[in-house]
């Protein structure tokens, strides 16, 4: 069984800085990065370690430095070697107060689930200003030995599972060269010097040289919620209907939660689509319209919150369905929320990843029309809102669980496909291969719209 990284390295710290913390070409690099970066910048080292060599050289260049790291120990090191602030944190979840002109992760991607890599470099971007840079040290799939490794073709990634490391036996993932420029590019970033590739010798006996890459790249788009980019022209809607509710029993999110009870505290709300009448949003003041906007009976201005929960991806008409939510709703504490996937949703990219054909549309195109359209109408003044969230699969037996995730994602936008049962088939092995890493739960992220009325915005006609 694979310990997990917070075990790993409260137990190795000054152990870990001894083997790899004499790397000149990594230090070569961060040198360079430090002078790029405007003066006095506000800089986050994720996984920080102890602190040397990454934010130690920062601040010795005159950076403001902020760490993270999920090892207690690790984090107690930094704080005496270097002057910043450190504190314990998992990069999957911590949130800033305020954002960063850089991000610095090296040698700190290896140890979680391949969706993870994917989606932290978006969570990245998230927490960095426009114009600021990410900065990533990782070691490439192509330096592997095919040998020892287990490809997770829904991510294009590959795994070494069970591998010996420093006394300790970890699952660790990777990608290529090509992937991780393409990943940055996904997620609002351009690199900006040429990457740096070369053998690294930990001390020690115990290791063997491996293969170091390090790329520096800078923030171009404004929301990476919005992507992956480059987003697509033009969109058709999905030829496939969804039949299977969103919303089941076995859905965990405490940011969709805190979003229904806010939508909650409006005063008539309508609720687009049937998902959420399973007794999760149920209130005397509300409706549920489960037909199509342009047949509503509603008169104008009837409420003050519009709700549509992945309503967006089957629509002829886009701009007639906002202009019809805009119509229904009336003053200035009015609101429309709109709910659909975020970049690198796990459920969309396994069902992708088997159809071969996407069940849904890109949805950080369909938030960005979307988004134009609420402007378009009155409603330009917009927040937007990551949505963490996944499914939860409890069966004892890994098999048996597998098979009734299968069955259920397959149900969402698959259940009346003529292979469905192959398309079911073929997705149980990547969920074997899902559920070593978390062992019953699929991904399932989402982005929140929150559109209101600008004072004294008329809406357009």
């Amino acid at each position: 069984m694979p310990a997990d990284a917070e075990t790993v390295f409260n137990s190795l710290g000054a152990r870990y800085e001894a083997a790899f913390g004499m790397d000149r070409e990594l230090q070569r690099f961060i040198e360079l990065a430090a002078k790029v970066l405007p003066s006095r910048s506000r800089v986050l080292d994720v996984g920080c370690g102890t602190g040397k060599p990454v934010s130690h050289t920062l601040a010795s260049a005159g950076h403001e430095v902020h760490g993270i790291d999920i090892s207690q120990e690790m984090v107690t090191i930094a704080g005496l070697q270097v002057a910043g602030d450190f504190q314990v944190a998992d990069m999957r979840t911590y949130q800033p107060s305020e954002l960063f002109d850089a991000v610095f992760a090296i040698l700190s991607l290896f140890q979680m689930p391949s969706s993870d890599v994917c989606s932290i470099v978006v969570r990245f971007s998230q927490w960095i200003k426009v114009g600021g840079y990410l900065v990533l040290g990782v070691t490439p799939s192509t330096a592997l030995d095919p040998e020892k490794v287990t490809y997770d073709s829904t991510w294009d990634c590959a795994l070494m599972l069970d591998k010996p490391w420093m006394g300790n036996l970890i699952d660790d993932s990777f990608l290529s060269e090509e992937r991780w420029s393409q990943l940055l590019r996904e997620s609002g970033f351009a690199i900006e010097i040429q990457p740096v590739s070369y053998l690294f010798s930990p001390s020690g006996p115990d290791h063997s040289p491996e293969a170091h890459y390090l790329l520096m790249a800078k923030k171009i788009e404004q929301e990476p919620l919005l992507g992956p980019y480059p987003l697509p022209r033009c969109l058709k809607p999905s030829i496939l209907s969804r039949t299977g509710d969103l919303l089941t029993h076995n859905l965990v999110s405490k940011d969709l939660e805190r979003l229904l009870e806010a939508i909650e505290d409006s005063e008539k709300v309508l609720c687009i689509g049937k998902d959420l009448i399973g007794g999760r949003f149920q209130r005397h003041k509300s409706r549920f319209l489960n037909t199509p906007l342009e047949d509503s009976l509603f008169l104008p201005g009837t409420f003050s919150t519009v709700l549509a929960l992945w309503q967006l991806d089957n629509l002829l008409d886009m701009e007639r369905a906002i202009q019809q939510m805009t119509r229904l709703v009336s003053g200035l504490d009015s609101k429309i929320v709109v709910v659909q996937g975020g970049p690198y949703n796990e459920v969309v990219q396994l069902l992708t990843s088997v159809t071969r054909s996407a069940p849904v549309g890109h949805q950080g195109h369909l938030l960005h029309s979307a988004i134009q359209y609420l402007a378009k109408y009155g409603f330009g003044d917009i927040n937007l809102h990551r949505i963490d969230a996944h499914y939860e699969f409890q069966e004892e037996n890994c098999l048996e669980r597998c098979t009734t995730a299968a069955d259920f994602l397959t149900g969402i936008w698959h259940k009346q496909h003529f292979q469905h049962e192959l398309i079911k088939k073929a997705l149980i092995p990547r969920l074997q291969l899902r559920f070593r890493s978390d062992a019953n739960m699929v991904s399932h992220g989402m982005v929140a719209i929150v559109a209101r009325p600008f004072p004294n915005q008329g809406k357009s006609t």
